[in-house]
């Protein structure tokens, strides 16, 4: 047995139907602050002492992809080797 449910509703409407909190007037302070601080230069709120976290990751992450395809192409590699 399958049965499927369609739901046409915003989010906004979801979010208040199953109680959670409208975030959006506070996310908007937030970003607000933030950008205050940035224009400032407050300490550690400086644009690349921000993104140098995501940065970091960005570059490991890279590097693991990297090595995963390599170690996927040298194996396909070996196999067809092995076959003749």
């Amino acid at each position: 047995m399958k049965i499927n449910v369609e739901v046409d509703a915003t989010p906004e409407e979801i979010r208040a139907f199953l109680g959670l909190p409208d975030v959006a007037p506070l996310q908007k302070e937030m970003m607000e602050d933030v950008a205050k601080r940035m224009r400032e230069g407050q300490q550690g709120y400086e644009s690349l002492a921000m993104m140098q976290p995501l940065m970091q990751s960005g570059v490991a992450n890279m590097d693991a992809m990297q090595k995963l395809f390599w170690q996927a192409f040298t194996q396909s590699g070996s196999k067809d080797d092995n076959k003749k």
